[in-house]
């Protein structure tokens, strides 16, 4: 126990009374006493109503918002206070493992201060007429201080639950209330991955009470990830911290570099996502979740993400639909040149038939169209005039042009999304027209099962996915080229002519 020390007291400061009330377990399974590192008390020190943090892992984050908040409770009266963890398992750790400790080893001093009159298995209430509830949602009620621990795997992982805490939880706080939101980040989809981005554009300036003030603590922030061991390492990693050190303005010594060097050796690229150098980096991430995010990161890295003009007038252009008559329908325009994928555009658009898409692409998107592919059940019915079946109509609206319609064979959906990863290495995007095909590619995502925790593999249904479906049935259609034969033998052609020029002075 920690003594109590009259003279020390200071019960008006949150930074004495967590450097001095509260225990934690160690990570080596120790109760020890709590003492505010560098960057919790720069939090503490920086605290706006609104705080969304960012930050690297094992920086003792999450266990500080805890106790900041059980705090906050402790010493302040008819404060409504909640917690909202990302899983159940989670919450209960919270509950447990954390408040359960801190109370259950607090000083005599404290523990009569505490007054607590009630324990339930989530929630506890105080003599104060303060109480603070655990769970993986928040409902009813209005809370004066709100703590959504680990938001991007809320995000990630339940959409739904992740929009309950923004429109429901969040939602219900006043002008005045406390916000902590705390992560590590989870790829680029979902509101944490927004509200970062949001804060971002502030920085931190003139914010009012409503608006989020960002705290980012990266990997660099933490004195421990350091290694005195020699670590070998390729230049590419040299360059890397080279570039961030140009970046922030961070010296990067070599210790902390043979550190990274030794956890990149295990992580590889998830190392940006659980120890991310700059924020942007965070975010673009690759992920188990998400299928394509590597794919368009290598894209990026491999200049194939063009603001020019990719549209070659002289070779044929197809179309890839997804259709929905009472849903989303995408379209993806590509071209295959030389065995190089041209994505140069596309199209969505929702509650419309088979007819306004034949002449949005006759009158509207004038390109040579030597085939549309549509989807192997195309033959259902248009809902909006049940009379209809989409591979019929297309083909009687098609027929005065020399445009094949191509219904596309039935495929499993995994081996169709691994189709389209191979595929993805071979395509070029014109980012001027398909940025925001991009951007949906980019969180299509796995379902993630509570039942067995962890990412499955099926694919989330939302507005994404009806982007990522129409371009997976595109590359399955260039499948069906290259089988059909002529682009392939081009493809070989090209490469041919590629590998002469080594010898060519």
């Amino acid at each position: 126990m920690i003594k109590d020390n009259i003279q020390e007291i200071d019960l008006s400061n949150p930074s004495w009374r967590l450097n001095n009330l509260y225990r934690i377990v160690s990570r080596d399974a120790a109760s020890v006493a709590f003492r505010l590192n560098h960057v919790q008390q720069d939090v503490i020190d920086n605290l706006h109503t609104r705080n969304v943090i960012l930050k690297a892992r094992q920086l003792g984050m999450s266990t500080f918002s805890v106790l900041y908040i059980l705090d906050h409770c402790l010493f302040n009266n008819n404060i409504s206070a909640g917690i909202v963890s990302y899983s159940l398992e989670h919450a209960q750790y919270i509950f447990k493992r954390i408040i359960g400790h801190a109370l259950d080893t607090l000083t005599p001093m404290a523990l009569s201060l505490a007054g607590i009159k009630q324990r339930s298995a989530r929630e506890i209430s105080f003599a104060n007429g303060s109480m603070l509830r655990v769970d993986t949602t928040l409902r009813g009620g209005a809370y004066q201080a709100v703590l959504v621990s680990e938001f991007g795997k809320t995000c990630a992982r339940n959409p739904i639950k992740a929009e309950e805490v923004i429109t429901g939880t969040l939602n219900t706080l006043s002008q005045d209330s406390l916000a902590i939101i705390e992560s590590t980040a989870e790829g680029s989809e979902g509101y944490f991955s927004d509200m970062v981005n949001t804060a971002s554009l502030h920085h931190n300036i003139d914010l009012t009470p409503l608006d989020y003030k960002l705290f980012f603590y990266s990997w660099t922030s933490e004195p421990s990830y350091a290694l005195s061991s020699l670590v070998q390492y390729d230049k590419t990693l040299e360059d890397y911290f080279d570039k961030i050190e140009a970046k922030t303005g961070l010296k990067i010594n070599q210790q902390q570099r043979f550190w990274y060097a030794k956890q990149y050796k295990l992580l590889g690229e998830k190392m940006k996502q659980e120890f991310p150098s700059t924020i942007s980096e965070a975010f673009t991430a690759s992920s188990d979740a998400f299928y394509f995010q590597a794919c368009i990161d290598a894209a990026y890295n491999d200049k194939r993400m063009i603001y020019n003009a990719i549209y070659d007038a002289l070779e044929p252009v197809y179309v890839a639909c997804d259709i929905g008559a009472t849903d989303l329908t995408v379209l993806v325009f590509f071209q295959v040149v030389h065995g190089e994928i041209k994505v140069i555009d596309y199209y969505s658009d929702n509650n419309k038939g088979v007819d306004f898409y034949c002449r949005f692409l006759q009158q509207d998107k004038r390109y040579l169209y030597q085939a549309i592919f549509l989807p192997h059940d195309a033959k259902q019915k248009d809902r909006s005039r049940p009379e209809n079946v989409y591979e019929r109509d297309f083909k009687n609206l098609f027929a005065h042009t020399p445009t094949q319609i191509i219904t596309l064979t039935r495929q499993d959906k995994n081996l169709n999304i691994a189709n389209a990863k191979t595929k993805f290495e071979r395509c070029a995007f014109d980012l001027r027209k398909t940025k925001p095909l991009v951007d949906h590619l980019a969180k299509y995502r796995k379902k993630w099962s509570e039942q067995f925790g962890r990412y499955i593999d099926e694919p989330l249904h939302d507005e994404n996915s009806h982007f990522a479906d129409a371009f997976r049935y595109a590359m399955q259609a260039v499948s069906h080229l290259e089988a059909a034969g002529g682009i392939k033998g081009a493809l070989d052609r090209h490469r041919n002519v590629v590998a002469q020029r080594k010898y060519k002075i």
